[in-house]
């Protein structure tokens, strides 16, 4: 069942708002994090961002390959992309009311809304884009939604140098850091913001002129830049149910310090005024423009344009006034029709549709009581009273043990046999992490924690029959198929319009390990018809990297490999899509990569 539309928003007209627009005022610096890589997701706080530290001479960097992030949140903490903006901020500042603030945002939404207003903010004009939104009684969530977390260049795939470019000209300052994330207030108009996103790197205090950008702090900060990182202290589970590690490390950097870094061939001039609306959100008052040629980088300078920014935001007070009338249009009507809703933008109309949100809630419930939600919501509360705190192994797990047959009667077979026993305690179970995890946020989630291990899909499946999963749900080929397919965008007509449907991929994911486990565990009726359903189910997904990452593209077929006979023709056919032909459906917008056409895409946007 598709999703209930509540309204369009028109985008605002020019007379709907002053000559004179609001202006950025008030900013400051609230908290910042680092991610750390780890299976668990774990996140350092204050962490740091890398160092600029250029080398004194030209230097050539090698094409940037292999894992790129598109949306690094929610690539590492898919169940809730937006706790650990909430983690850091009550790790660094305690008692901050939160209840002063309208909107919650990342930049990447801001920036979105910012070229609904006027497509001439940016680079490829108008693009199709969605904003998952919630509202208490005084603020507003803008949950980031994209198709692609992360996305992987392949040694035959070109997408420039800029990534490779960040390695080569900063130090990382955090061990094990994959990207950091800073979060600022500030107001615009009569709303108050609070923006997260990430920053390529920070220079030294003292190679910098002072600046006003955050100048309440600046004593304080610029004497900290002076103290050596700290020693990690680990603390997790800050809520009942958190799966986030949050880990005390690092030091803190003052806004004035940070800085963006572009990156160009050398033959394109670059146009400050593409980034300018990129830097204005997120307040970054430095710019690196790096020129190469064939990847070869000259001496790139740090350029303070905290003047430009200022310029730019003059020279379109229009715009941020209608974009502060958008704001407030899309946070009434959500606040009206329950405080749970959906943005889409087709990229081609004159409105942004508005549409119930389904599935559950963009937080842990105890950020919520924060936020002044006393409640919560009550599907939440039901599902929260059937878990059960039992450790498996080495770990503690708090499990829905409903879903789990083995584990319930387990569990059931403990109360009866030792009723004065509280705690629950099982052997080892091979990757039940893994396992829980593809229960709880869909079986597309195992893909991505074993990737291309061939091997550990078979130990995986081996898992869940032993813990009575019923992974296949009493699908068939057909039906699994069917869901494969659930990824194409379709079109319904609405109201005398054909209205586009983007395509489900998270459900043609999930669909994706059922044909996994099927091939390895699974038996079929007809040995004749039902191997060439499979092969046709396992093309399908080969041949659409879009959807697909490349670790689900080789287990599947791998998988497929070792239980069929593969004809010539069929092989063939599926080593057609072995190289090239992996396109990004979503792009990726890393904004250090000088190649990239798509905006808005990447975390540092």
């Amino acid at each position: 069942m598709g999703s209930i539309w509540i309204t369009d928003i028109p985008r605002p007209e020019l007379t709907d708002v002053e000559k004179i627009g609001p202006s950025i005022t008030n900013v400051e610096h609230l908290c910042s994090y680092n991610w750390i890589e780890s299976f668990t997701p774990t996140i350092a706080v204050p962490g740091c961002p890398p160092l600029w530290s250029p080398p004194q001479t030209p230097r050539k960097v090698a094409k940037d390959s292999g894992l790129i992030y598109i949306a690094q949140n929610a690539f590492r903490h898919p169940e809730s992309p937006l706790e650990p903006l909430f983690r850091s901020l009550y790790t660094e500042k305690p008692a901050y009311n939160i209840h002063q603030v309208d909107l919650i945002t990342d930049r990447n939404n801001v920036r979105k809304l910012l070229s609904f207003v006027n497509p001439n903010l940016s680079r490829n004009g108008l693009e199709p884009f969605t904003i998952e939104i919630e509202t208490t009684s005084n603020t507003a969530i803008f949950g980031r939604a994209e198709s692609e977390t992360h996305t992987f260049i392949g040694p035959h795939d070109f997408r420039g140098y800029g990534h490779e470019f960040e390695k080569g000209f900063t130090t990382t300052q955090v061990s094990g850091s994959t990207g950091h994330h800073r979060i600022i207030s500030y107001n615009l108009g009569d709303l108050k913001f609070i923006v997260r996103y990430e920053t390529d790197a920070y220079v030294e205090a003292l190679k910098l002129q002072p600046q006003s950008v955050g100048s309440g702090h600046e004593d304080f900060l610029n004497m900290m830049e002076n103290l050596s990182l700290s020693r990690p202290q680990t603390y997790s589970r800050l809520a009942t149910e958190s799966k986030l590690v949050v880990q005390r490390k690092g030091k803190l950097v003052p806004i004035n310090s940070t800085l963006e870094i572009k990156t160009r061939v050398s033959h394109k001039p670059f146009n400050i005024q593409d980034v300018l609306p990129q830097l204005w959100v997120s307040q970054t008052p430095n710019l690196v423009r790096a020129y190469h040629n064939g990847g070869t980088f000259g001496l790139p300078e740090v350029k303070d344009v905290t003047c430009e920014i200022a310029e730019w935001e003059r020279n379109h007070a229009t715009d941020i006034g209608r974009l502060v009338v958008l704001v407030k249009g899309i946070m009434r009507v959500v606040r009206e029709n329950g405080g749970n809703a959906v943005v889409k933008y087709d990229g081609r109309s004159d409105s942004l549709a508005v549409l119930k949100r389904e599935g559950s809630r963009m937080l842990p419930d105890d950020l919520y009581l924060k936020l002044g939600d006393e409640t919560g919501p009550t599907e939440t509360v039901e599902s929260n009273s059937r878990k059960t705190t039992l450790k498996i192994g080495d770990t503690f797990h708090n499990v829905d043990i409903s879903s789990i047959p083995y584990l319930s009667a387990f569990i059931r077979f403990q109360r009866l046999s030792q009723p004065q026993n509280a705690e629950f305690i099982h052997g080892d179970i091979a990757l039940f992490d893994v396992a829980l995890r593809g229960l709880v946020s869909g079986y597309r989630q195992c893909f991505r924690s074993l990737r291309g291990d061939i091997p550990q899909y078979h130990t995986l499946c081996e898992t869940y029959d032993f813990l009575g999963v019923d992974v296949l749900a009493g699908q068939s080929i057909d039906n699994i198929f069917a869901d494969l397919r659930a990824c194409k965008t379709d079109y319904q007509l609405e109201y005398k319009r054909y209205r586009a449907v983007m395509g489900d991929k998270c459900r043609a994911r999930d669909a994706a390990f059922r044909l996994l486990f099927l091939i390895i565990h699974g038996e079929f009726s007809d040995e004749n018809k039902d191997p060439a359903k499979v092969y046709n189910a396992v093309l399908f997904i080969v041949s659409h990297p879009g959807t697909f990452k490349q670790g689900t593209r080789i287990a599947v077929r791998s998988v497929f490999e070792e239980r069929f006979v593969v004809s010539t023709k069929q092989r063939s056919q599926l080593d057609r899509w072995k190289k090239g032909n992996t396109t990004n459906s979503s792009g990726d917008e890393k904004t250090t990569e000088d190649e990239s056409d798509e905006p808005y895409l990447s975390d540092e946007s």
